[in-house]
């Protein structure tokens, strides 16, 4: 089962000039194969979002524009992210617990996920994803 240390990081390339940037995402070159992409956008300050984790989906969060702090826990350790610049990307594997705090209005969190949705893959109360957890199931 995935631990903390599993959420990783990702650096995507950016390419600037006088016209702007341009950051390119190579699906080849990700931890995960992409099935689906979403965006979220228009939350009120500070409100959290995500409170879940998934059987099934990897997924990567890059933080479009604003600021989205990220909280991710194992049922045994947790530690926090601050996504700010839209060429990184935070790789958070499936049985992983992630929260979102949006910082301001403006935010915009695009998330590519390794799988299409089913309501069925997540799992929304901590108290049943510990047991899993502690039980080592899936």
């Amino acid at each position: 089962m995935a631990t903390i240390n599993d959420v990783t990081l990702i650096e995507i390339d950016s390419n600037s000039d006088s016209r702007g940037a341009l950051c390119p995402i190579e699906f080849s070159s990700l931890p995960i194969k992409p099935k689906r992409i979403f965006y979220v956008y228009g939350v009120t300050d500070r409100k959290t979002r995500g409170k879940h984790s998934h059987y099934k989906t990897g997924q990567i969060l890059i933080c479009l524009r604003g600021e989205c702090f990220v909280r991710c826990r194992d049922g045994y350790s947790s530690r926090d992210w601050t996504l700010n610049n839209p060429n990184v990307g935070l790789y958070i594997p499936r049985m992983i617990w992630d929260e979102q705090i949006y910082m301001s209005e403006d935010t915009i969190l695009l998330v590519i996920a390794d799988t299409k949705y089913k309501k069925s893959d997540y799992i929304e109360d901590w108290e049943e994803y510990l047991k899993i957890v502690k039980s080592g199931e899936k």
